[in-house]
């Protein structure tokens, strides 16, 4: 049943209720492809077991038995209206020349405390730099990343909040990466969550801020902090066993000696002299001290031309936390900015294969990943805090999209005309479900800011203008057609159809898939 078929959504059975059967009989009923979608809900249709092909004879049609009315008496009949209104149809049944009621509601009065409009209510959109104060979306940034915190449902709350922080911090510095200040704030969100260092020895104390380091007494090493590695003698009996073997011209001994006692300055000066096998021996016995999950060992590998092991092995909670090892990649760069930008992206593949999609998130976007299609499983951004491997009824959720369009926002602050073509059919798909929840004047501007962002496009796409176009129409009211629609529609004229049905087929499905989820709930309701 369509009940059934909305509980349990899946990706290959989406498309199978939008046929061109249903959408040219949406076209000729004057309905949207949506609102027909409610009608045969409300008649008891199935959409996914409907045969959009149907083939008649006139030897069946001969056959053919009328079926019996479902219902035995006038019912009230609901559909939705332009801008956000409801008209219900109530019959009289006292006497047969009784005129029927026509009753025409508000969907944002009858919706009004409902949460979803409250959060649409909340959010600042559409966000852009000419009419929107940053300090106004920062503010509701901040919000989200509290409520992240609060929420109890989200597998890890950190990393969501972490995602609205970096984009806040985006924000203030007008869409600029800076690797250290972002690193600064992986590392103070390490340190608010209640982590500490491990028992591992390592330079990084996240406990204390950066201040200058006392050499350890007692002898201790002043690169790693292990004493283990020491013998009982004192450094200056080290130093001088070290001295004499070199006097002896033997090299290698006080090589030896040197790693055995610490003194990895020494060691390291002295292998460079010996050749490339010598110094490099001494690197990695220098570099095996550490933990494996040391940041430091992170930072010597990325500086040596490789690929971290943490960015390959995150996924492995053995690893210890992943900020701390994302902050010291960020802010120190590598000779090859290609490797760099590599090992984040590496970092992130492991985090997503672990379901930590928001920390996956945040290497993208410190790495610069650029942002792709729903239908494509390749991609590794499309919106922000969402995986595009679920269901795009779970996916294109409003926080997802409220999330991408503030990254947007904050990169159209450093530069005027930045704009993200994928997101601009999110836009819109967010345009439709205000108007769903009554509220058709910012449904309005959404199709304003994305009618102009088609305009700048070379070849904006053909059935999503022809959506916007619709959508501005219908949410303008009383208004005169202001010149960026009557622009659009002049743009829409000259675009030719590529692709034809195959383009209409995907978009139109694209579209209505994610916009009805609370307008058939309140249909449920009206019905029962």
């Amino acid at each position: 049943s369509f009940r059934e078929h909305e509980e349990t959504p899946s990706r290959d059975d989406e498309s199978s209720c939008y046929y061109p059967g249903t959408l040219e009989r949406s076209k000729t009923s004057g309905l949207s492809s949506s609102s027909y979608e409610l009608s045969q809900y409300m008649n008891g249709a199935d959409l996914g077991d409907s045969d959009p092909w149907p083939a008649t004879t006139s030897d069946t049609a001969a056959r053919q038995v009328p079926a019996p009315l479902k219902f035995s008496i006038p019912h009230a009949v609901v559909s939705f209206g332009p801008a956000g209104k409801l008209v219900r149809v109530t019959p009289h049944l006292s006497a047969p020349e009784s005129v029927s009621q026509l009753q025409i509601h508000s969907m944002e009065v009858i919706l009004s405390e409902t949460q979803e409009q409250q959060e649409m209510r909340n959010f600042p959109g559409p966000l852009t730099r000419e009419d929107l104060h940053k300090v106004d979306a920062i503010e509701f940034a901040h919000q989200k990343a509290e409520a992240c915190m609060r929420d109890i449902k989200l597998h890890d709350k950190s990393s969501a909040a972490l995602l609205w922080n970096l984009l806040i911090l985006l924000c203030r510095q007008n869409g600029q990466m800076a690797g250290s200040d972002i690193a600064e704030l992986l590392v103070q969100d390490f340190r608010s969550n209640g982590n500490g260092g491990s028992d591992a020895p390592t330079l990084i104390d996240f406990n204390e801020p950066a201040s200058t380091v006392a050499p350890p007494t007692g002898g201790g090493d002043l690169l790693t902090g292990d004493l283990s590695s020491f013998r009982s003698e004192s450094p200056e009996k080290a130093l001088q066993s070290y001295t004499q073997l070199l006097l002896g011209g033997r090299k290698k001994e006080a090589l030896e000696s040197a790693m055995i006692n610490g003194l990895w300055g020494h060691a390291l000066f002295l292998a460079s002299k010996m050749g490339s096998r010598s110094y490099t021996t001494v690197l990695n016995r220098f570099t095996s001290q550490l933990a494996a999950s040391d940041p430091l060992q992170t930072l010597f590998q990325l500086l040596s031309g490789r690929i971290p092991s943490v960015a390959l092995s995150c996924a492995n909670k053995k690893w210890g936390d992943w900020r701390p090892h994302l902050a010291v990649m960020l802010s120190n760069e590598a000779r090859d900015p290609a490797v760099q930008q590599k090992a984040i992206i590496s970092m992130g593949d492991s985090l997503a294969s672990r379901g930590l999609i928001h920390a996956a998130h945040v290497c993208y976007l410190t790495a610069g990943v650029p942002f792709g299609l729903f239908t494509n499983n390749a991609e590794r951004l499309v919106l922000l805090g969402s995986s595009h491997r679920q269901t795009f009824g779970c996916f294109a959720t409003n926080s997802a999209i409220q999330c991408t369009e503030l990254y947007e926002y904050s990169q159209a602050l450093g530069s005027k005309h930045f704009t993200t073509p994928s997101l601009q059919v999110y836009k819109f798909l967010y345009a439709c479900r205000l108007l769903d929840f009554g509220l058709s004047s910012q449904a309005f501007h959404y199709c304003e800011v994305v009618g102009g962002a088609l305009l700048k496009q070379r070849e904006p796409d053909f059935v999503l203008t022809a959506e916007v176009i619709k959508v501005g129409a219908c949410t303008r009211g009383a208004l005169r057609e202001p010149e960026w629609l009557h622009r659009l529609r002049t743009r829409h004229g000259s675009l030719q159809v590529t692709g034809s049905f195959s383009s209409y087929f995907y978009l139109h499905h694209f579209i209505c898939k994610g916009r009805h989820l609370a307008s058939i709930q309140f249909t449920r309701e009206t019905n029962s």
